[in-house]
């Protein structure tokens, strides 16, 4: 499967617990999803023509007698599995952790869907392996600038390491193994 821009796949997610149109897809990221991530109004149209173009989405006209009509969006089979494979896979890169996986932990909890206790497991497991590399490629490295440069690297994921076991983990931990805390646990 071709990846994605993870803008892409949070305007699915979005999707996932209804249909909606487009000012409520944007007021929904921006109440929940706005301390990590924003798209502006004209890229969302853009990228919900697109998903659509793709076949992951599809839209009606809703009349309204007093306002002009909306256009309702609802996440078709197709673009559920696809949402659901990337939920699943951890962020590739250090660099878009921040974004990435913080939407992905967000989806898991929100939509009380199985499985974040595994993804923040294989994220470890990723985060190890790119520390591995970055690791030789340290001490492999002549230039101070350059040492300085993975030194930095290693640092980010050596705090990205501790945030998942100090901090990811737990919040995970009372969710029951998917998704937001039971009446009887809330209460």
């Amino acid at each position: 499967m071709k990846t994605k821009p993870s803008s892409e796949y949070v305007l699915l997610g979005a999707l996932m617990s209804g249909p909606r149109h487009g000012y409520e897809i944007m007021q929904f990221t921006e109440k929940t999803l706005g301390v990590t991530w924003f798209v502006g109004t004209s890229q969302l149209y853009s990228l919900l023509k697109k998903l659509e173009q793709q076949r992951l989405l599809q839209s009606t006209l809703e009349h309204q007698d007093s306002r002009p009509s909306k256009r309702i969006f609802t996440i078709t089979p197709e673009g559920k599995t696809t949402f659901l494979v990337w939920l699943h896979e951890p962020t590739r890169h250090v660099r878009d952790f921040r974004i990435e996986f913080m939407a992905k932990l967000f989806f898991f909890y929100h939509l009380s869907i199985p499985g974040g206790k595994k993804l923040i497991d294989a994220q470890v497991e990723q985060l190890k392996r790119v520390r591995i590399k970055i690791k030789q490629n340290h001490s492999a490295e002549a230039d101070p600038y350059n040492r300085l440069v993975y030194g930095f690297k290693l640092a980010t994921v050596d705090v990205r390491l501790k945030w998942l076991q100090q901090q990811a983990k737990p919040f995970m931990d009372p969710f029951d193994g998917c998704g937001r805390l039971t009446e009887e646990q809330n209460a």
